[in-house]
């Protein structure tokens, strides 16, 4: 079994990573993946309730769809990256 090496500040240069920090560390990884997911949920969902009101009213929507476009990108990216 290899390990990772990494150099973090509190660590050697060339300390290797046991199993349980790479582990560890890929735990945060991932549930800071799932807040970012949710986060983007949240602007995803208030951005759509902006467009249906601005379909209503008549106003130019095309910034909010771009955001709302580009929102969901990163999305995809982030739940690429939490299946992985």
């Amino acid at each position: 079994m290899s390990g990772l090496v990494l150099g973090q500040r509190d660590e050697p240069a060339g300390h290797r990573l046991s199993q349980e920090e790479i582990l560890g560390s890929t735990r945060l990884v991932s549930q800071g993946l799932e807040a970012l997911h949710s986060e983007h949920q949240a602007v995803l969902q208030s951005l759509s309730q902006t467009i249906e009101c601005l379909q209503q009213g008549g106003h130019e929507e095309g910034l909010v769809h771009e955001k709302a476009r580009q929102l969901r990108r990163s999305m995809e990216n982030i739940e690429l990256g939490l299946s992985e």
